[in-house]
């Protein structure tokens, strides 16, 4: 009988373990729902790329910025590895809905089995510490020849 207290003590005490890991927010910041949109327009090249050899990306956006009046978008590529991601262009946004054109130099990576080379877009308000929370994002998948 004592042996079965102990268990379920046990089997209780590792499940309200896992129940607050899984409710633990890494950045410790609230969830707000802002209104703020971005996504992709256009995007070239539109076929695959080559590794190892630098290359020019035009990346079209429309921006909608509804949580503040000033704001930030900022183009992501992974080039670090496969989940790890170099700012490579950033651009100030006015409150409202605009387009927006980046042109940025970068030298693509085939990470093989390990992913996929990536684009991300973000934005969100400026801040006025050094702590910036994007607020929406829009990927893309780019294809490398093998």
């Amino acid at each position: 009988m004592m042996h079965r207290i102990k268990t379920a003590a046990l089997v209780f005490l590792c499940a309200l373990g896992i129940g607050v890991a899984a409710a633990h927010d890494e950045d410790d910041r609230p969830r707000v729902a802002t209104g703020d949109k971005i996504r992709i327009i256009a995007f070239q090249p539109s076929g695959p790329v080559r590794p190892g050899v630098e290359t020019k990306f035009t990346i079209e956006i429309e921006a909608e910025l509804h949580s503040a009046k000033e704001g930030i978008a900022r183009v992501w590529f992974n080039l670090k590895s496969p989940t790890g991601y170099r700012n490579v262009e950033r651009r100030d946004l006015n409150e409202g809905q605009q387009r927006i054109t980046f042109a940025v130099t970068v030298t693509p990576v085939d990470w093989a089995a390990r992913g996929q080379f990536m684009m991300v877009v973000n934005m969100g308000p400026k801040a006025t510490d050094d702590e910036w929370a994007a607020t929406a994002f829009a990927q893309k998948t780019i294809p490398v020849k093998r």
